[in-house]
């Protein structure tokens, strides 16, 4: 037996890298997928001449994608990083380029970079949650974005109560995860924020959001109108059981200046 166990270890020994040189080729391998690197949102300046956009690759160290915003002529020359970020968006005159990054107090942040001024961009945002979709209104004078915001107080207050009770550095089992939504989980996800997507302007140069949209209806991604007045954007039906019809939607105007909403479908 003992022989041959060592003429099966032999054979291994030879056979093995054979098979290894004999390793299909035609297919991705995990290591191909690490060294990915892809582009994201592309968009021409104004004038036609540059294009920005997102380059995004695999932080091996952290296990985590990252992405940093980068500019080239529209030939694709002259190829350069700008800035850690993502989603960049020029503004309407072209002189500036604003785009999403880590900033303070913490998380992501809505920064305005100028190009013909040397130096970093400006901070414009302060807020405690992610804001996405940023549009420029076509004066270039504000930014719009979409933020979740808590969707209300729950009307329980077990929480409350716990941490009345709670010893002071005692170290106690979390709270009690309180459910009052139908759809409250999703497959791939777990359990979801109970937060809601509602629409903020902000002033270019910086300074405190404005609240545009508010109540329990969260609402999609945002579209401007050309006269910069209106936005349109996608949301489930405005009614109490809203809830119950989460498959349905239909497109909203929302006017920035009253913040008043009409609804322009009925599907």
């Amino acid at each position: 037996m003992r022989a041959l166990a060592c003429r099966v270890l032999l054979l291994l020994l030879v056979v093995a890298p054979g098979l290894q040189a004999q390793r299909p080729t035609d297919r991705l391998t995990l290591q191909d997928y690490l060294e990915w690197e892809s582009v994201q949102a592309p968009r021409f300046s104004p004038d036609g001449r540059q294009i920005v956009f997102g380059r995004r690759w695999v932080d091996k160290l952290n296990d985590r994608w990252e992405t940093s915003v980068w500019i080239m002529d529209a030939d694709g020359s002259r190829p350069r990083a700008l800035h850690t970020g993502s989603a960049p968006v020029w503004s309407p005159d072209g002189t500036r380029i604003a785009y999403l990054a880590q900033g303070e107090p913490r998380g992501t942040q809505v920064f305005v970079k100028w190009l013909d001024v040397d130096g970093p961009a400006t901070q414009i945002t302060r807020v405690t949650e992610t804001p996405s979709d940023i549009t420029w209104t076509p004066d270039g004078k504000s930014l719009l974005f979409r933020m979740s915001v808590p969707a209300g107080e729950s009307s329980w207050r077990v929480e409350r109560q716990l941490n009345q009770l709670k010893p002071r550095n005692a170290t106690w089992t979390a709270a009690p995860r309180i459910v009052e939504k139908v759809v409250y989980r999703r497959d791939g996800t777990g359990f979801t924020s109970d937060n809601v997507s509602h629409l903020f302007l902000v002033p270019a140069d910086g300074g405190t959001p404005r609240q545009i949209t508010d109540g329990e209806w969260g609402i999609g991604a945002i579209n401007l109108t050309p006269d910069g007045r209106t936005v349109l954007y996608s949301s489930g039906p405005r009614t109490a059981e809203a809830q119950y019809a989460w498959r349905e939607s239909d497109i909203y105007a929302v006017d920035l200046n009253t913040g008043a909403i009409r609804q322009l479908t009925t599907r």
